[in-house]
């Protein structure tokens, strides 16, 4: 009887991942794949199966699928938004500010669930200090603002 030793598998053309085996390398226990990408690199027998793809392509695998980052604050503004708004922006609107001791007239700044920011556009000549002090933003509750043409 012939003693048989055990030969070396061809694994030529086998195809794990994005690699693909080209050739032996000079070691028995080597390969030499070659990436979807054109890269190659020597990969020993007991690692051939963990093969999946090189560092260039995993990298743009990650850029590829990444969600662009959203902005906190627009984030934050967008939760605090109403869902139907209840002002216009190009309007004035009556304000009762309780800082001041008459009523102003303003334009919408932003607008949130149960509150509104104006800007004073007209106050009394008493409360300019305060509105200036403000510096002619107001936050109000939106029971304290009233639309100066009501709709009929």
């Amino acid at each position: 009887m012939e003693s048989t030793k055990n030969k070396k598998r061809d694994r030529t053309g086998e195809i794990y991942g994005d690699y693909t085996i080209v050739r032996p390398a000079e070691n028995d226990r080597e390969w030499i794949a070659r990436c979807s990408c054109g890269r190659e690199r020597i990969v020993k027998n007991d690692n051939i199966w963990k093969l999946k793809r090189c560092k260039s392509c995993a990298a743009k695998l990650r850029t590829k699928n990444k969600k662009p980052k959203k902005d906190k604050f627009t984030e934050m503004q967008n939760w605090m938004r109403p869902k139907r708004p209840k002002f216009k922006y190009d309007v004035l609107y009556e304000l009762d500010c309780p800082q001041c001791v008459y009523s102003c007239e303003g334009k919408l700044v932003n607008e949130y669930r149960n509150t509104a920011s104006f800007e004073v556009v007209e106050c009394n000549s008493i409360d300019e200090k305060v509105v200036a002090k403000l510096n002619r933003r107001v936050n109000l509750k939106k029971k304290d603002v009233y639309d100066l043409c009501p709709k009929n």
